[in-house]
Parts: structure tokens; C-alpha cells; sequence
């Protein structure tokens, strides 16, 4: 009898631990019960051994095939929310893990013993996961674990018995299961018995002066649809390539060209940038038509399908566009109604510049925050990347400046847009090359990611046209663009020559290596870059296969500091 209880114990904590990690609104509760009781079945060890095989069962579990049995089974719903349950929605299952096993009495290296072998799984990890639950809750230690352990996930309350005859409850039940088995019992469409989305209020955006995806409202006419939101969440939970990580959140429902769209995005915890999903239901055909990796959490423009519309969060206004190709691009505005654009004309997205479009806005927030503009480009594929441009240094830079710019990476190929996050482009420098070269610009491309990667530098004309290839840039390691230096070779007709320039927290630039010793100062006023080194010469019958010397550029910064970068 006393062996009986203590299992029972821990079952019950067991239940606890499982249910609040799938927490997702797709028979949670059914499925916690199955994984508790598998971990608590009659194996030696105690509760220890038997959490630890529940860890393996929740982080390498495969997810339910396309019609999985639990959603057969109907479930009573727990207890409302409270703002632990609220902030572990938040979270990816590994985090909300982390995070309850501290809560379970385990230090910060315990936990990444259990964790690891399934996940890796670092001390910064663990530390983030409760970060972000204090964060959201505004509760000590002591307040959220009187929340974990008073929430029971299998406690069901009765209802009062029917008014009914007996005989007549029982011909009830005897008639609609024989329904159901005519009707081969199928309980529920697929898609239909899973949680729906949840949704952030209209006003959210408005308490933060940088608003991001995680204050997006939903919008769009069938917003309240809850079977038609029920559906896209369910479509994109079995979706066999980019399952939702975490929570998902609608950020729009509505007609858009006589199809029914939701756009949702999940909660893939503090370290991921969030996804976005967009599920059509059109005559013939409904389901998740494309899933796009965000790089950053930050609000931007959303290409719908192939409708030539943009979504748009409220925070942005504003919004023009223009063909990068253009040397002299005219803006075309757009109109926003309830988040979703006019349609840009379908001949803007021919085969050319990566098949991207530029974007001009204003960030407008609500809570304190400083009016900026916003320069965003976006592909007609909806799967794409679509980085914003950043342009740092003060002042702005001129307008002819931006458009070659922008024109250098999206036609040009100084960036691949496909693959790169945030973009920071930045001039070091301007001027005539030697040679007769004629007038270019030193530019840097930055992207946000990956991360801890070096930008690149090219050369590029007054109206946008890359005159050299990559080359490199040591911002992987610089932490502004002020100490930034970027080397790269550059082909006359006569000779190559080995180009540097450089922020202005570079005192100096020397080169070093086969060419000899050069030095240059970038602070040196005059036409041509601040580094130039004389290398071979052009001719032969191949120019293009000539060797180029091993060069290495050091940059002396102000405060002391030094950096070596090379070109490519």
C-alpha cells in the first residue's frame, strides 16, 4: 500500500512537469498522461530516474504522424491560466524544461546534465529561460513555485447529474455512436480538434517604444474565425519540415483575393527568432503554403503568397516602394487597410535585382519612441529573407548615396539577399581611384546574420554599379563602424592595386607582407583612398588567373588597439 502512494506521487508531479512543457492547446492533457505513465512504470530508481526518462520522452519524442490518436479524445479543460502557465506559453519546450527543472529543486548545472545529452544545453540557457519568466510575471521564486505546485493538470470537476431519464441519456449516446460509425468515425476534421492561436490585443503595441513581432496585433476581417484559425494552427502543427516552435500567435485572418489567409508566427523562446507561417484555404485547395525563418524578432513588411501584397504592423506608416534597378526611382505609395497593402503592380517582380523590391517607411511608436525612417527590401517569394537597411553615421547620408547603395546589393550582387539577416551599409570612404579609375565609393555590407561572420567591402560607381570584387572588412570583430577597416583589390587597366580605408577610430593603416611595408592615415585629406599599394601588373594572356601577393592591412586604432585584415 505504502509503495502504491509513493508512485502515485510521482505520477502526479511527473503529469505536472509533462503537461506544462506541451502546454499547447493539442490534447496536452491526454499526452502528458501517456508520457508520465511510461516514465513511472515499475522501473528502479526512484522519481530522479523517472524524470529524467520523461526528459528524453519530451525533447526526442517524434512528433504525431498526420492523424494522431490523441486528437480522438476529448479532454476537460484545466484551470485558467495564471501568469507562470502565461509566460512558459512564451517558451519553446526545451526552455519551459530548463526552467522547471530549477523550479524542481535542481542547481544550474544539474540542469544542463539532463538537458544535454538530448539538447545541448548551456548555463546561459537556463539563466535566460528564468530571466524571461521573472521577466514576464513580475514574481519572485518562492510566488511561482506556489503556482507550479498548486496547478493540477488531471484534476476534472464533475458535472451535476442530468435531469434526463436515464434510458433517454443512454439512446442518446447509443445513436450517435452509431452515427459515428457510419460515418467511418472520424470525431473531427483534421485540424479542427487542435488549439487554436492566441492573439495579441489591438493596444499592446502602444506600452513600448520599440514595438516588435511580439506586440503585433491580429488584424484582418475573420480574425475571430476560431474554426478557421483552428485549422491553419493545426496545418501548421503537422507540418512535416518547419513544425511552430512554442506558442502560436495569429497576426492576421481575412479574404485576400478570394482566398481565405492566416498569417501566424510562434514562440521559439529568447534566443531564436520567431517564424512565419502563412496557410491559404482557396476552392480546390487549403494548407501551409510557405514557413519563413525570421532573423530578427523586429516587425517588418510580410510578403503574402503570390498576391503582391505586403502585411504591414501598425507601427510602420507611411510605406512607399520603389524597383531598385532605377537609377532615379520613383516612389510608388502604398495604401494600408487593417494591415494589408494595395497590390504593387505584378511586372515590378520580373527576374533582376534577386527579385527584390525596396521599401521606404516611418517608424511611428506610440509610447515615447522617436519617429526614424525605415528601409526595408523584400522578394516576391514569401520564404525569402527581407532584411531591413540600416545606413549607420551621422548625418543621413545623401539620397544618391542610398539609392547606389541599395542598388549595389540588391542588383549587383555586393550582398545575397536570400541568406543574409539586417543589413548596415556604411561609406569609408570616396574619391577617384588611381589609374584614371575614375569615381567610386568604398562601401561595407554588414548583415546581422550569421553572426560573428566579417562583412564585406566593394567598390562601387556613383550610380550603383560594383567595379571590384569582395573584398573584407574586419567588422566580426570591430564593435562600430567608426573602428571598421576594409582592404579589397581593385584591377586598373595596368595593374592591380590593393585599396584600404577606414573609420574614423583608425589612426592608422600599414601593410605588410609580400608588397612590403606600406603605411596610410586615414584622416588624410585627398582624393584617392587613404591605403594604396601598388601589386602586378594586368597583362598576360589570362589577366584574370594572376597571382596576387599575400597582403596583410593592420589598423592602429586611437585608443591603442589593433586589428589585421586581409583581402580575399
Amino acid at each position: 500500500m505504502g509503495r502504491y502512494t509513493v508512485d502515485r506521487a510521482h505520477y502526479a508531479r511527473l503529469l505536472r512537469l509533462a503537461y506544462l512543457v506541451l502546454d499547447d492547446g493539442d490534447a496536452p492533457l491526454t499526452r502528458a498522461r501517456r508520457a508520465a505513465a511510461r516514465a513511472s512504470r515499475g522501473r528502479p530508481g526512484g522519481y530522479p530516474a523517472q524524470r529524467t526518462r520523461l526528459i528524453g520522452a519530451l525533447l526526442t519524442e517524434p512528433p504525431a504522424g498526420r492523424f494522431p490518436l490523441h486528437r480522438l479524445f476529448a479532454e476537460p479543460a484545466p484551470a485558467p491560466r495564471g501568469p507562470v502557465r502565461e509566460a512558459l506559453a512564451e517558451l519553446p519546450p526545451h526552455e519551459r524544461l530548463a526552467y522547471l527543472l530549477r523550479m524542481d529543486g535542481l542547481t544550474v548545472p544539474e540542469v544542463t546534465a539532463e538537458l544535454d545529452p538530448h539538447r545541448p544545453t548551456g548555463f546561459g540557457d537556463v539563466e535566460r529561460a528564468a530571466a524571461a519568466v521573472d521577466a514576464r510575471t513580475g514574481l519572485d521564486e518562492a510566488a511561482q513555485r506556489v503556482e507550479i505546485e498548486a496547478f493540477e493538470p488531471d484534476l476534472v470537476r464533475l458535472r451535476p447529474p442530468s435531469a434526463r431519464p436515464g434510458w433517454r441519456v443512454a439512446a442518446a449516446v447509443a445513436v450517435a455512436v452509431a452515427l459515428l460509425a457510419a460515418a467511418g468515425s472520424v470525431l473531427t476534421r483534421p485540424g479542427e480538434a487542435a488549439g487554436g492561436p492566441a492573439a495579441i490585443g489591438p493596444g499592446a503595441w502602444r506600452e513600448t517604444p520599440a514595438p516588435s513581432i511580439s506586440e503585433w496585433p491580429a488584424q484582418g476581417g475573420l480574425r475571430h474565425d476560431t474554426a478557421l484559425l483552428r485549422r491553419a494552427a493545426g496545418a501548421w502543427r503537422a507540418h512535416h519540415r518547419h513544425p511552430p516552435v512554442g506558442r502560436v500567435f495569429v497576426l492576421y485572418a481575412g479574404r485576400v483575393d478570394g482566398a481565405s489567409l492566416v498569417v501566424l508566427r510562434d514562440t521559439p523562446g529568447v534566443r531564436d527568432a520567431p517564424s512565419v507561417a502563412q496557410y491559404f484555404e482557396r476552392r480546390m485547395s487549403r494548407g501551409v503554403e510557405s514557413v519563413r525563418g525570421l532573423r530578427t524578432g523586429a516587425g517588418q513588411l510580410i510578403m503574402l503568397g503570390m498576391t503582391w501584397r505586403f502585411l504591414v504592423p501598425p507601427w510602420l506608416r507611411d510605406v512607399r516602394a520603389a524597383v531598385p534597378a532605377e537609377r532615379a526611382p520613383a516612389w510608388l505609395p502604398l495604401e494600408v487597410r487593417d494591415g494589408l497593402s494595395d497590390p504593387l503592380p505584378w511586372d515590378w517582380f520580373t527576374p533582376g535585382c534577386q527579385n527584390y523590391v525596396v521599401f521606404r517607411m516611418t517608424f511611428r511608436p506610440a509610447a515615447g519612441g522617436t519617429a526614424r525612417p525605415v528601409t526595408q527590401l523584400s522578394s516576391h517569394d514569401p520564404r525569402a529573407a527581407a532584411p531591413r537597411v540600416w545606413f549607420p553615421g551621422r548625418p543621413e547620408p545623401e539620397e544618391e548615396f542610398r539609392r547606389a547603395a541599395l542598388r549595389a546589393v540588391a542588383c549587383e550582387g555586393a550582398a545575397t539577399l536570400s541568406e543574409s539577416g539586417d543589413l548596415w551599409l556604411n561609406r569609408l570612404w570616396s574619391g577617384e581611384l588611381p589609374d584614371g579609375g575614375g569615381r567610386a565609393t568604398l562601401l561595407t555590407v554588414d548583415a546581422s546574420a550569421p553572426e560573428a561572420v566579417p562583412g564585406t567591402a566593394v567598390l562601387v560607381s556613383d550610380g550603383g554599379r560594383v567595379l571590384s570584387a569582395r573584398g573584407r572588412t574586419n567588422s566580426d570583430t570591430t564593435p562600430s563602424a567608426a573602428s571598421t577597416t576594409a582592404v579589397l583589390w581593385w584591377r586598373s587597366p595596368r595593374r592591380w592595386h590593393l585599396l584600404a580605408a577606414a573609420g574614423p577610430r583608425v589612426a592608422r593603416l600599414e601593410a605588410v607582407g609580400e608588397l612590403g611595408r606600406h603605411v596610410g592615415d586615414p584622416a588624410r585629406p585627398g582624393r584617392e583612398p587613404p591605403l594604396v599599394v601598388p601589386g602586378p601588373r594586368t597583362g598576360g594572356p589570362d589577366p584574370e588567373r594572376v597571382r596576387l601577393p599575400i597582403v596583410h592591412v593592420v589598423a592602429y586604432g586611437t585608443a591603442g588597439d589593433r586589428t589585421v585584415v586581409g583581402p580575399w
